[in-house]
């Protein structure tokens, strides 16, 4: 198994457009949307893709997506910082959460930040995987709004 070091191409100014599509590639497996390079000489270069409509690329599980109508009325909590997501005991299909509270932390080194849930609901998916590098803005969990 290679590391995405290996796999991130080295340019030298602006680079090519295969390179961007092999870095964009990247990107959308690693759950993530933005990044920006540079060559430490000046040259630099931001790359944001999107991530729904790059979803053809990203490997699918298996499981059967939701209906139609309970991806509606239901409120994703997405991470607020990049790292390596760690859920908590509240991140489990089923379990009764208040605004505020703590579904996951984002660790990156020493830095922990957590992910909170904005609304009282009830867990109806988890989506984010414990362990495993978790970019900016990715779903961690659904929350059905309590009415």
């Amino acid at each position: 198994m290679s590391t995405v070091e290996n796999q991130v191409p080295v340019f030298e100014g602006i680079p090519s457009s295969d390179d961007l599509a092999r870095i964009a590639d990247l990107l959308v497996q690693a759950g993530l949307e933005t990044i920006e390079l540079s060559d430490g000489k000046g040259a630099r270069c931001f790359l944001r893709v999107d991530a729904s409509a790059s979803a053809s690329h990203v490997p699918t599980s298996g499981v059967p997506s939701a209906p139609a109508e309970a991806m509606q009325t239901d409120l994703a909590v997405k991470a607020p910082y990049f790292g390596v997501l760690a859920l908590t005991e509240l991140a489990e299909i089923g379990t009764l959460v208040r605004q505020g509270d703590v579904v996951a932390q984002m660790r990156i080194g020493t830095l922990q930040v957590p992910v909170t849930v904005p609304i009282e609901g009830t867990v109806v998916e988890v989506v984010g995987q414990d362990g495993v590098l978790t970019g900016y803005g990715a779903v961690v969990v659904r929350i059905e709004p309590t009415v």
